[in-house]
């Protein structure tokens, strides 16, 4: 068998899945090369120019992938700090109410943190606990058509009303995929739900990392490929999949150049591969033909900062709102940081004397996150194109597994097929099963 020493792979795209595939690979002694368009590695949502402090970012406890790269690049004592938080629903009365967590063995801690939960109507519980009773016993199964059915209709088919499906089911939806229920398929819904609330309960913990994706990922994972010596091509953008019979033969750069290894690993979003993709192999492979129908929408980014104290951190789901939620950590002991996420197109496009400036401390004030004598005293926006995979229905259908028909080519990113939302969880689990896949041959 060839040694690892003498194999190479080639990594288009240096986000999360490109890195822990780069990561991953370079540990076991590949010569590793990374090539992205970017000027900086890390993907668009590591960029720190909305403000001037790190965004920080939730990771649950059903993140296993997540959590064992975070162990590997900071090895115990320094790993980076995190606080457990409580996730919060504002009702439709505007009052905010906990999803209660209890010390029970699983899955017993289910049942009764539904039948506590204040935020459905409690006959409605007493149905949906019943219900999940009935799935763990046998005497219940799932439907075989939820790929094909909305979430939306197939909870109202369970006798959960649209006032408990618009307060609780919809903002958890956003919060967990970026995907409304309305849009969404209900298999995509129950996929997104099973980790965090019918496993262990240390599954369903919630945690804020004050550190960024910058600090805790990217650094880490670049000292570690330069320290082993593989090659950082940025600012370099692939034009071209060069092919012989069906192998990958280089890769192609708008400077002309051709890059070349033994295999070669796409962390790149599907409208980003195709173009790359000769025309016999869109035309002759499904695989590569269902890239073309998965869609996805932009999300926007608004950073707000408060002169106030940040005792803990929060996490509010919303309701009635273009808003997934708010995160609200401490900046600075004596500074609130606030992170809002939309995919309202009208957010990308406000101007900045737009009313933006207004409805957002009046939003914050309403939940109590903003004392009212404080003042924002900056804010920040970015918009992150086709960062939402849509989840309509059929769109399991089109997510591809990591193996393509090419032997040398492998395809990563959140988009493919994990078995998880497209999240950083699932892009880091696609990077981990493209180095599998590669170490394995």
């Amino acid at each position: 068998m060839t040694s690892t020493t003498t194999q190479s792979v080639v990594i288009l795209g240096g986000g999360p899945a490109g890195l822990t595939a780069a990561y991953r690979l370079a540990r076991l002694g590949y010569r590793v090369t990374i090539i992205d368009r970017r000027p900086l590695l890390g993907g668009a949502r590591t960029s720190e120019d909305l403000c001037d402090a790190p965004e920080p970012f939730t990771i649950l406890g059903c993140h296993h992938a997540t959590q064992a790269l975070l162990h590997s690049l900071h090895p115990h004592p320094q790993q980076p700090a995190e606080a457990e938080i409580p996730l919060e629903f504002r009702l439709h009365d505007d009052s905010l109410v906990h999803y209660p967590h209890t010390w029970f063995p699983a899955p017993l801690h289910t049942w009764v943190n539904l039948l506590r939960f204040s935020g459905i109507p409690w006959k409605e519980r007493w149905r949906l606990a019943s219900w999940v009773e009935q799935l763990w016993e046998g005497d219940e199964q799932l439907p075989a058509d939820l790929e094909q059915r909305t979430a939306d209709e197939w909870l109202a088919s369970i006798e959960q009303s649209a006032r408990t499906r618009r307060v609780v089911w919809n903002p958890l939806a956003r919060w967990l995929t970026g995907n409304d229920l309305s849009t969404m398929s209900a298999d995509a819904f129950v996929t997104s739900m099973r980790p965090l609330f019918l496993r262990t309960r240390s599954d369903s913990r919630i945690s804020v990392v004050q550190d960024s994706l910058l600090t805790c990922f990217v650094q880490p994972i670049t000292e570690t490929l330069t320290q082993v010596g593989a090659t950082i091509l940025c600012n370099a953008e692939a034009t071209q999949l060069r092919y012989e019979r069906d192998h990958i033969s280089g890769v192609l750069l708008r400077d002309g150049s051709l890059v070349q290894a033994d295999w070669y690993v796409a962390a790149l979003s599907p409208l980003q591969l195709t173009p790359l993709l000769p025309e016999r192999w869109l035309t002759r492979y499904a695989y590569f033909q269902q890239l073309t129908e998965l869609l996805s929408v932009d999300s926007t980014i608004l950073r707000v900062h408060a002169e106030q104290p940040c005792a803990t951190p929060r996490l509010v789901l919303l309701n009635d709102t273009s808003f997934h939620s708010v995160l609200a950590t401490a900046a600075t002991p004596d500074r609130t940081s606030f992170s809002l996420i939309t995919t309202d197109s009208q957010f990308a496009q406000a101007r900045p004397d737009s009313n933006l400036d207004i409805a957002i401390p009046d939003l914050l004030r309403s939940l109590g996150l903003l004392m009212p004598e404080s003042r924002i005293a900056s804010t920040g926006r970015r918009t992150i194109p086709g960062s939402i995979l849509s989840l309509r229905p059929g769109t399991k259908l089109h997510r591809p597994i990591q193996c393509s028909p090419i032997a040398n080519l492998l395809v990563a990113g959140a988009w493919t097929d994990t078995g998880w939302p497209p999240n950083l969880e699932s892009a880091i689990v696609s990077g981990d099963r493209c180095a599998d896949a590669i170490a394995a041959r």
